[in-house]
């Protein structure tokens, strides 16, 4: 088959390192022995710089043939139709089809084989005396995969289906036109510039919704786990029940709490998961002053001791001993400080029952340290003394509010910072936060307890600012997180698919955070949960869309009316407990000028283009400008007293259905 002289392996060889795809054919029986060639110069390795070359000229050709490809693009899909482009079989072609097992070149001689290709469809031509023949192709995808040598193509019927865009979501329509029934104008749509820019448009995933629906969905699953189910209903729920107060002795109590249609977790738990609540953002001057006055009543209590050695208790002298008996130390004795009989250092505050500066070792006081003449300033003791000093009892007549045992301690009730001396069982009753560890009420911030999450970074100053975002996945029950993800996996992930998760996010979070700041500040005494800024941002993206997209509607009015019934419909939601249609209406604003800056637009011309980046930049200015008012109002003018706003943002359509969300207790029988 080869010729007597040596050139032809060395030529063979040679040019087998080209292009090494294709294996020569049996020449046929006539044909004559080759002549001989030139010798070749030795073979050697190619250069580093030629490797390189012919890898970007490698690159720069499939890039090229890629893009040449792919002129012609309909403007419904991103890609060409099922019909494969009629292109010349390339190497690649004939790297990836099957070679036939009929082939009497043995497998030594494959790296030697000379490569030449010939006219489509006929034979190649000889060089050096062989003849090569391209490889007959297999029908059937994957033939010869097992046998053959070589790997196969993939069939392109079933790379079709992996490739299909033809049903992404279309400018201007998505699920909401369609099931509002709206057309497009195929005048303008098949406009070759129109048609360009909308065939332009990626499709995105909706990373951010499933993202956020899950996180919703998980949050209000642990937060039913953690605390339970609240009260059902539409007005308030009320438990009544005999618990041991501090008189030491069973009274029965009644409480109330406001009960809630959403089928989740109590108010009160709902605040202490992270919902919209100002007290909790900020210091509230009506809470100051309620705390400040608690505080000057407890300046004048004292230790009320039992005269048969059962306990003692903090209490005023009024509360000391039972109401209506004429002899007021028959039962308790009201020990109280006075310039007459002073207590530790001359002290005229106090005493204070199981607290005294005389008997505490950390924190000493001890100057310039020296605890002041005003109990409610005075710090818990974390450590008594324990010496010879101690007190003796009511026998010895030293120190007896220190001697006797304290039933009753500070206990954190309600949502607006209120405390009470009380026993420990009924304070778990009340569903109340108990200091066992301090002695008065001016010793701990309700707030702390009401709040939760991060501590405040100054005692009784609030600083939970970050409330305006967390309160975005907090849900009021089971009922309000499944209207949340109807919403947002209809509607979300339709704009998601058009706008992108970035975009999509940046309106959902903004429109929360902005809604939820305004119903702060006009409504600060309700918590509200759940993102209903952020639905109204994305009913704003929709009005958006429709606008951007006027030209290439049918009915356009038609289109904007049926979205602004929907956003009174939404509306209209907002009338009920736990949604806040001031969270409605700035993220409405919030989210259309976000939305307008943001989402994706269609130009219909140059001034058309130059209009909307000018467009952008204002709304883009006045969505911060939104913003830092709000944040400036919510420090500076919060409205405290609002009757008409409360109406605004929910309606009684029963009996204590918009009541206060705190707790009241009462005793019914007397202390």
């Amino acid at each position: 088959m080869y010729g007597a002289s040596g050139a032809a392996p060395r030529e063979a060889r040679g040019r087998g390192r080209e292009r090494p795809d294709v294996l020569p054919a049996p020449a046929p029986a006539d044909t004559g022995p080759a002549p001989p060639l030139p010798p070749l110069p030795p073979p050697g390795k190619d250069s580093v710089a030629r490797l390189t070359l012919t890898g970007l000229s490698y690159v720069v050709t499939a890039v090229t043939r890629r893009s040449r490809q792919s002129t012609s693009v309909q403007w419904s899909r991103s890609f060409r139709g099922s019909v494969p482009p009629q292109v010349d079989d390339d190497i690649d072609d004939v790297f990836f089809a099957p070679v036939s097992m009929t082939s009497p070149i043995n497998q030594h001689h494959h790296d030697e084989a000379d490569i030449a290709d010939g006219p489509k469809g006929g034979r190649s031509p000889v060089v050096s005396g062989v003849e090569y023949r391209r490889p007959e192709r297999s029908v059937s995808w994957g033939a010869g995969a097992v046998c053959g040598a070589g790997g196969a193509r993939i069939h392109t019927p079933m790379l079709e289906p992996l490739a299909d865009n033809s049903n992404r979501r279309q400018f201007g329509m998505g699920i909401v036109g369609r099931f509002f029934r709206r057309s497009l104008r195929k005048s303008v749509t098949h406009q070759e510039e129109i048609a360009q820019q909308l065939d332009e448009l990626t499709d995105y995933r909706p990373y951010f919704t499933w993202w956020v629906s899950t996180v919703q969905t998980l949050v209000l699953l642990l937060s039913l786990l953690c605390y339970g189910f609240g009260p059902v209903g539409f007005g308030r729920h009320t438990h009544t029940g005999q618990v041991m107060v501090k008189s030491l002795s069973l009274q029965q109590v009644e409480w109330e709490e406001p009960a809630s249609f959403w089928l989740g977790p109590r108010a009160a738990d709902l605040i202490h998961l992270g919902a919209k609540f100002a007290p909790c953002m900020r210091r509230d001057a009506r809470i100051a002053r309620a705390i400040a006055a608690s505080a000057r009543r407890e300046r004048d209590t004292a230790c009320c001791i039992r005269n048969d050695d059962s306990g003692c208790v903090q209490s005023s002298k009024a509360d000391c001993s039972i109401r209506g008996l004429v002899a007021k130390n028959t039962i308790s004795t009201w020990k109280k400080w006075s310039s007459g009989e002073s207590g530790p250092g001359g002290r005229i505050s106090g005493s204070v029952c199981g607290l005294d500066p005389k008997f505490c070792e950390a924190p000493r006081s001890i100057a310039p340290h020296e605890w002041p003449d005003d109990i409610t300033k005075w710090p818990i003791c974390r450590k008594s003394v324990v010496d010879g000093s101690s007190p003796t009892g009511r026998a010895g007549h030293a120190a007896e509010h220190m001697a006797c045992e304290v039933i009753a301690h500070p206990c954190c009730i309600g949502v607006h910072g209120q405390c009470v001396i009380t026993t420990s069982e009924h304070c778990d009753f009340i569903k109340g936060y108990f200091h066992e560890e301090a002695s008065l009420c001016s010793q701990v911030s309700c707030l702390d307890d009401v709040c939760g999450m991060l501590p405040f970074m100054r005692r009784r100053r609030p600083d939970q600012l970050y409330r305006a975002w967390t309160s975005l996945f907090v849900h009021a029950g089971l009922l309000h997180l499944a209207a949340t993800l109807a919403i947002q996996w209809l509607f979300m992930r339709d704009l998601e698919k058009m706008a992108g998760p970035v975009r999509i996010a940046v309106v959902y979070l903004g429109s929360g955070v902005a809604g939820n700041m305004a119903s702060a500040i006009f409504e600060p005494y309700r918590a509200e949960v759940g993102p209903a800024g952020s639905h109204f941002g994305l009913l704003a993206c929709l009005i958006v869309e429709v606008i951007g997209a006027w030209p290439l509607l049918k009915h356009p009015k038609r289109a904007l009316m049926k979205l602004v019934g929907l956003a009174v419909a939404l509306f209209l939601l907002g009338l009920l407990p736990w949604i806040d249609n001031f969270a409605h209406v700035f993220g409405f604003v919030f989210g259309f000028l976000l939305s307008y800056a943001l989402l994706p637009f269609i130009t219909f011309g140059p001034y058309e283009r130059r209009r909307k980046i000018i467009l952008v930049w204002v709304c883009l200015i006045s969505a911060l400008g939104m913003l830092c008012s709000l944040i400036a109002l919510f420090y500076a003018a919060p409205a405290y007293e609002c009757s008409v706003c409360a109406y605004f943002t929910c309606l009684p359509f029963a009996p204590d259905m918009c009541a206060s969300q705190d707790v009241r207790v009462r005793q019914l029988d007397g202390v």
